[in-house]
């Protein structure tokens, strides 16, 4: 049909405009092949649908076109085969909530999809789970070198992959809402179905945190500078730089305990950098930008050049 040949053009064009970041066109294009499509299409043409409107309703997101993100996700929601080609939708959902002020909401949404995916964080956290995962996390690490994590397969088993992206947007939401008591045990989760199912783009920051729990809660300074090292190692390993960011300032800090403060402070400027460039500007980068300008006071460094950097970010 010459319908679907347009509809896979505009399908094909508006990859090009994401690539470039150029939302707004690329909503325009996918908006356009969606026009192309008849009646029955989602039984005749299911994986041509589900493609235009999943890129769709990530530019709607992007563009903050509420009305439309929602109309689109319905659909996707309706007509999906499978639970698994419902995951961008819930995601987008998911972020929608959060950025409109409804964290509460977002925050049950993920409960609700993780149980479902039979990844369902403990209903209660106490410090004996916390102990539990800590132990289990430790156990699983015990025998494995360096080199053998920086050669773990990576992850490809879409509910896995899923299931990470979802941890690590509540962990963000549980912050915001100040309910914090799950927050120790969702790094340790995702190392465990790291070493399980490989390694994600989240495997890293995961790792950072471990390391940050080994030597300023346990005071394992030796040990947990090794795993926030080979969180960075895992991170130049990883083909996205979607999460630079939130590795290195993780990372940042157990290594200012333990290299030169004045000189691995900058590393939050350039986690604050890469949050910059991946877009996550709302809070990853301001958080990142504050808490450098709070350790440059610390560090001893020329008040004039703290006020100018705080000007800067």
């Amino acid at each position: 049909e010459q319908a679907v040949v347009v509809a896979n053009l505009n399908l094909g064009a508006g990859k090009k405009a994401m690539n470039m970041s150029d939302f707004y066109s690329a909503h325009s294009l996918f908006n356009h092949g969606i026009s192309y499509l008849r009646r029955g299409h989602w039984n005749k043409h299911y994986d041509l649908s589900l493609e235009l409107f999943n890129l769709a309703a990530k530019c709607a997101f992007m563009n903050a076109e509420h009305d439309r993100l929602k109309m689109l996700t319905e659909q996707i929601m309706h007509n999906a085969r499978c639970f698994n080609d419902k995951f961008q939708a819930i995601s987008v959902t998911v972020s929608l909530l959060n950025c409109s002020g409804n964290v509460p909401a977002a925050v049950e949404l993920v409960k609700t999809t993780l149980s479902n995916l039979d990844e369902g964080l403990p209903s209660a956290i106490t410090p004996t789970v916390i102990k539990r995962y800590l132990d289990n996390t430790k156990t699983y690490l015990a025998n494995l070198s360096d080199e053998s994590l920086l050669s773990y397969k990576a992850m490809i088993n879409p509910s896995k992959i899923f299931t990470v992206e979802l941890l690590f947007k509540m962990y963000g939401y549980l912050t915001l809402i100040d309910k914090r008591a799950a927050l120790p045990i969702i790094p340790l989760k995702v190392i465990q179905l790291s070493l399980t199912y490989g390694m994600s783009p989240h495997s890293p920051s995961a790792f950072a945190q471990y390391g940050n729990y080994l030597a300023l809660i346990e005071d394992k300074f030796e040990e947990g500078y090794r795993y926030v090292k080979l969180a960075l190692s895992l991170m130049k390993k990883t083909a996205s730089r979607a999460h630079d960011g939130s590795t290195i300032f993780w990372s940042t800090h157990t290594r200012i305990h333990v290299e030169p403060m004045q000189s691995s402070i900058e590393c939050y400027l350039d986690a604050y950098k890469a949050h910059m460039k991946s877009g996550n500007t709302y809070s990853n980068a301001v958080w990142c930008s504050s808490v450098y300008n709070m350790c440059c006071l610390w560090s001893g460094k020329e008040l004039n050049a703290v006020v100018d950097s705080m000007k800067d970010t």
